[in-house]
């Protein structure tokens, strides 16, 4: 027997989740099908980055298309808190530097600023850092820039917690299962999972992160490049943590032989009841992903603390007055689009749409994202503020 759906999201990360909402606030009988985090005892189809504490939020992205994306997801995060009485936003600030001096993004943040009417200020010297932000320790031809609120962190986990609580409010169906195959017939799609249940809908929204084009799930690959991506949780003393609890999260430009673009976190309490400082970056050694086995082969048995001394090393040499002892690392997994902004847009297949692609920046403004898929899908158009061309899906076989 197959249960019908008006819309069925599938994918119930981030993206998916605040999709979904925003679907079932204007449509009764929707679906969301995805897995839950998997346990330690498990060996899933599909994993997701998200299964962790803490990400950065910031405001002003690369360009004006994050920034709005990220200005649109911090004005609901007050209201999402007040409905749900989850707390995930902690607005310490974002400090963003880069040890070099000038670069092309602080050159164009002044006027993102003045647009979006944000509140910033910058570092022309490593010491004028340092007069506000004594525990850091930064290369004396660094500049800066200081975001303050709503810029600092979010907990992914209880942002999803938080957009399914609110799914659950609009009398939402959530089905813990992980879809393999899409297929059309008789106007409908008729969606199977790994186990063994068939659902269908009058139109599909395609959240599966990097899983999106594994499976049997679109009628053509997208263009994405994946990749490994290891994290660094440095386990601190509550006494550490507390004097480090107003830390602004850190996006650090720093590019040599071993590391590029670290993210740094302030120490946050983690399940199994201890603080951990997550610090992350990419290195020239990580993994490109050709196809899922490589995907699954990574976080099962791929060796994470392979990265470790180079992000110690990090740590170390931002923080130095931070002792690392203990240390754990976390595997995850970052998609790249061919134009550097998210993928939303409908198929070649009508009724059948893709949200995702989010290069890294997917947890600071994924509420945003998803109304935009929803807007799409309700509408037939993207959200004004946004051109028609901003999140244009482009397959691999399509010419540059």
């Amino acid at each position: 027997m197959t249960t019908h759906f008006n819309i069925i999201v599938i994918g119930k990360g981030l993206v998916g989740s605040a999709a979904a909402k925003y679907l079932a606030k204007h449509n009764n009988n929707i679906a969301i099908i995805g897995p839950d985090e998997p346990t330690h005892d498990d060996n899933p189809l599909v994993y997701a980055s998200h299964y962790d504490q803490a990400r950065v939020q910031r405001i002003i992205g690369k360009d004006e298309v994050w920034t709005k994306l990220n200005v649109d997801s911090t004005k609901q995060y007050d209201s999402i808190q007040e409905l749900t009485g989850i707390n995930f936003h902690k607005p310490v600030g974002c400090l963003y530097v880069n040890p070099y001096g000038q670069d092309e993004y602080l050159k164009k943040v002044p006027r993102q600023g003045e647009q979006f009417n944000q509140s910033l200020k910058f570092y022309n010297t490593a010491e004028a850092i340092a007069k506000d932000f004594s525990d850091f320790h930064f290369p004396s031809a660094s500049v800066g820039l200081f975001e303050s609120t709503p810029s600092g962190l979010i907990n992914p986990r209880l942002l999803i917690k938080a957009q399914l609580r609110m799914l659950e409010q609009e009398n939402a169906t959530i089905i813990k299962e992980t879809v393999i195959h899409i297929s059309s017939s008789d106007n409908k799609f008729i969606v199977t999972t790994h186990e063994g249940n068939h659902y269908s809908s009058s139109s599909v929204l395609v959240a599966a992160g990097s899983f999106v084009n594994h499976f049997d799930l679109l009628p053509q690959k997208l263009k994405l490049r994946s990749k490994s991506e290891v994290v660094l949780l440095v386990k601190v003393s509550d006494e550490d943590a507390a004097r480090l609890s107003n830390l602004p999260s850190l996006l650090y430009e720093i590019n040599n032989q071993e590391i590029e673009g670290v993210y740094m976190i302030q120490p946050v309490l983690y399940p199994d009841g201890a603080h951990y400082l997550k610090i992350g970056c990419n290195m020239p050694d990580d993994i490109h992903f050709e196809n899922i086995g490589q995907i699954q082969q990574w976080f099962r048995n791929g060796n994470g603390d392979h990265y470790a001394p180079r992000l110690i090393q990090a740590v170390k040499s931002v923080l130095p007055d931070l002792k690392v002892n203990e240390w754990a690392t976390k595997k995850c997994i970052t998609s790249y689009t061919a134009h550097g902004r998210p993928y939303i847009g409908e198929t070649n297949k009508k009724g059948l749409f893709v949200a995702g692609g989010c290069n890294g920046y997917s947890a600071m403004c994924s509420d945003a994202i998803g109304h935009v898929a929803a807007h799409l899908m309700i509408n037939g158009n993207i959200p004004k503020g946004f051109s028609s061309d901003s999140f244009q899906l482009q397959y691999q076989d399509q010419p540059v």
